[in-house]
């Protein structure tokens, strides 16, 4: 006998001997229900097809009905071994390997059902899980594209907007210069708001057009030598008038450290974290501005650039550092919030100085202020000549 492989069966599908027992487990049975009642015995299924047998066979044999949930799935045969007569053994053997085998085929269609059932619910999950990954992967080509529409959108608007207000930004300094006429003092007043504010909403254009570049992955950074301490002063002074009218005082310790880099992305990162601590800072309150060395990074040795600013202003909540960076991300997102923004100038800063192979990090207490830290690569020693 053959050492087959058990079909498989389905919930519906028809229950015979040969889909439930294996040819050696029916041949084993055969041979010891033989050996011991002195018989030679065989197993037919419903069709009358042999199965199994020990011992030779003939029509003179006892047979016995092997059932299974009500139905006929075959017969055992057993006839008298040697010269003995047919009797009560050969009957006997036949009824209870019929009785065995019936004990034997419940316990088998009960696994195999378990079994198909199994299947069926996995095969059901599988087919379930197939179908919302195929919703999910449309939602997420859907966004994709709804994503590369909107990057599009913001790179050409905002180089639509720049060229209506550059020319907005160029007559009001011609207006202020006297190129058309002397003013007076409300119409230069007047006009200066105007070129104030036409300069911020360019930068603001601008912001919106660098965070568009930045989802396509395009970050490029030029080559330069460029002084930490001239750029901070550079932006303290810009930053002055508007923070001595609150009574804040900036102050600045810096050590002469030159990094390489694109000096026009730098000055916006200290731009925009200097921005920052005016903004929130309270009045008559002090920032201070730190240029050391320290470790480029924290497990390293490799020295780099730490520019450290420092405010005492309304502080960070700790579930909110996380998203600080993230764009349009807004620490008070009310629709009545005390302090403007558009939340892109941490996304960018931080874009700038990753590009630039540093790191940025916050510290921050509610209530009592926060620190922002930009670490960049310095730049390496010129030799002589």
């Amino acid at each position: 006998m053959s050492d087959r492989p058990l079909a498989r069966i389905g919930l519906d599908d028809p229950v015979d001997i040969a889909s439930l027992l294996r040819d050696d487990e029916l041949a084993e049975l055969a041979q010891r229900f033989a050996e011991a009642h002195g018989v030679a015995v065989g197993v037919e299924d419903a069709h009358g097809r042999m199965l199994a047998s020990c011992g030779a066979l003939d029509n003179t044999g006892a047979r016995a009905v092997v059932r299974h949930g009500g139905e006929v799935l075959g017969a055992v045969v057993a006839v008298a071994a040697g010269d003995q007569p047919g009797g009560p053994g050969p009957a006997r053997a036949a009824r209870l390997l019929a009785d065995v085998l019936g004990l034997l085929l419940h316990h088998a269609h009960a696994r195999a059902l378990t079994h198909a059932t199994h299947e069926a619910a996995m095969a059901h999950s599988f087919a379930d899980l197939q179908h919302h990954n195929a919703r999910l992967e449309a939602a997420v080509a859907r966004l994709q594209e709804l994503d590369r529409a909107k990057s599009s959108f913001l790179a050409t608007m905002s180089h639509e907007l720049r060229t209506p207000l550059t020319s907005v930004i160029g007559y009001s300094e011609m207006l202020l210069e006297g190129l058309a006429g002397p003013l007076e003092p409300d119409q230069r007043e007047y006009v200066g708001t105007i070129l104030g504010k036409a300069d911020q909403l360019l930068q603001l254009i601008t912001a919106v057009l660098d965070v568009s570049l930045l989802e396509t992955g395009k970050v490029a950074v030029e080559d330069a030598q460029v002084s930490l301490a001239e750029l901070i002063d550079s932006v303290v002074a810009s930053f002055a008038p508007q923070a001595q009218k609150r009574g804040v005082v900036m102050t600045v310790k810096s050590e002469p450290l030159v990094v390489r880099g694109d000096r026009r992305k730098i000055r916006q990162v200290l731009w925009n974290l200097v921005s920052n601590a005016v903004k929130f800072s309270r009045d008559d309150s002090e920032i201070a501005i730190a240029i050391r060395t320290g470790p480029l990074r924290p497990d390293g040795d490799t020295p780099a650039a730490h520019v450290e600013i420092a405010d005492t202003g309304i502080g960070i909540e700790r579930h909110q550092l996380a998203h600080i960076f993230e764009p349009f991300f807004q620490v008070d997102q009310s629709s009545t919030r005390a302090y403007g923004g558009s939340g892109i100038g941490l996304t960018l800063a931080k874009a700038y100085v990753e590009a630039h192979g540093g790191r940025i990090w916050v510290d921050s207490t509610p209530g009592e202020g926060s620190v922002f830290t930009v670490v960049f690569p310095l730049a390496p020693p010129t030799g002589p000549g």
